[in-house]
């Protein structure tokens, strides 16, 4: 939970935007959940800044959130799972209101869920458990962290990466490029942001006098520190009131099938909000209007001219390379192309297609330079 407001209330309003952010969330858990139960004993849901656990305005705080998708997953094998959810919230009194909601909301919990709580900052309850889970030479369990903090403070790099250094972890961080941006030349902040970044590599954007570009600097940065531990994607997309930036999130994760879920969720959630969303590979995209010839351009600079099946093809587009999903370059791209005349299918792989545009993933095609 973020944006709390300045009087410091127990309980506040959420904001508009705000709302995008959680509802990203909850798509993505739906999908991780089922995918991640099939394989592991315990799944772990940090929520590193959990706040009170609603809003004055009547929504529901990320820990609810979470909870409800475990709960009413539309896959039963959810719900027989062991999952820990580890809610981090420093002021007591919003803990307190935190424990209030969550044992009214859910009086008895599935037999193997557990919820618990932490009085401590984010960076003290994760060197906490890390620190535990190291000594014993032992990984964390497949870990979904979301790091939603107001400001920087808390949230240093080397924590994300002691987190991102255990297999199957996850992190959903909130940036807030404005608070930053307006603290770059203050030395009592520097080094709150070289803790940030991992580094004091973030000082040589004092040097760039156009917005935008030190918007990109830092950012850049951040997905490159991000991707300096175990993981191979980061997603980045940004959110919006009106045309002002009010902050973005960074997804960073181990599998391109992560990036891949990550970005479906976007996708899905963007009709209704404000996105700008930005894939690893600095592509933008306005995902409320949508115009797939980026999407045919990366898929031809990459592979033309090579034999290569859709499974080849699938991975790169689900990965942070670029801002679209799996689901969407048959239709969107390989299509299009064999109707230019610009993609043929391998001679021996002919008779597996049923009928003409359809892709199967073990076929051999090739796009025409």
């Amino acid at each position: 939970m973020t944006e709390v407001p300045k009087n410091k209330e127990i309980v506040w309003e959420l904001e508009e935007h705000s709302l995008g952010k959680h509802l990203v969330f909850k798509k993505y858990l739906n999908a991780w959940l089922p995918i991640l139960s099939k394989w592991h004993g315990r799944l772990l849901i940090i929520d590193g800044f959990a706040g009170p656990g609603e809003y004055k305005n009547g929504y529901l705080g990320s820990p609810i959130i979470a909870l409800e998708a475990a709960i009413s997953h539309r896959h039963h094998a959810v719900r027989d799972q062991e999952i820990v959810f580890y809610f981090v919230e420093s002021n007591k009194k919003r803990l307190e209101n935190l424990k209030k909601v969550v044992a009214e909301k859910f009086p008895s919990l599935p037999d193997k869920f557990q919820v618990r709580y932490a009085d401590a900052s984010f960076d003290e309850a994760m060197d906490d458990l890390l620190s535990y889970v190291e000594v014993q030479n032992k990984n964390l369990a497949p870990c979904f962290a979301m790091i939603d903090p107001f400001g920087v403070s808390d949230t240093p790099m080397s924590v994300i990466h002691r987190i991102l250094r255990n297999r199957r972890a996850e992190v959903y961080v909130s940036v807030m490029y404005e608070f930053i941006n307006r603290f770059l030349h203050s030395k009592e902040f520097a080094p709150h942001l070289t803790e940030l970044f991992g580094g004091n590599e973030w000082m040589d954007v004092q040097l760039i006098a156009d917005r935008s570009e030190r918007k990109k600097f830092l950012y850049d940065l951040y997905k490159r520190k991000l991707k300096e531990s175990r993981a191979t994607n980061a997603v980045h997309f940004e959110l919006l009131k009106g045309n002002r930036h009010v902050y973005s999130i960074f997804f960073a994760t181990q599998s391109w099938k992560g990036a891949d879920k990550m970005k479906a969720a976007i996708w899905d959630v963007a009709p209704s909000g404000d996105f700008v969303f930005r894939s690893g590979g600095g592509q933008e995209l306005d995902v409320t209007c949508v115009d797939y010839e980026s999407l045919i351009d990366s898929i031809s600079a990459r592979f033309a001219g090579s034999w290569v099946t859709p499974a080849q093809i699938a991975e790169f587009v689900g990965s942070d390379n670029t801002v679209y999903h799996s689901s969407q370059f048959k239709k969107n791209a390989l299509k299009p192309l064999e109707q230019r005349g610009k993609l043929v299918i391998h001679d021996d792989d002919l008779p597996k297609r049923s009928r003409r545009f359809t892709y199967r993933n073990d076929i051999r095609l090739m796009i025409l330079p």
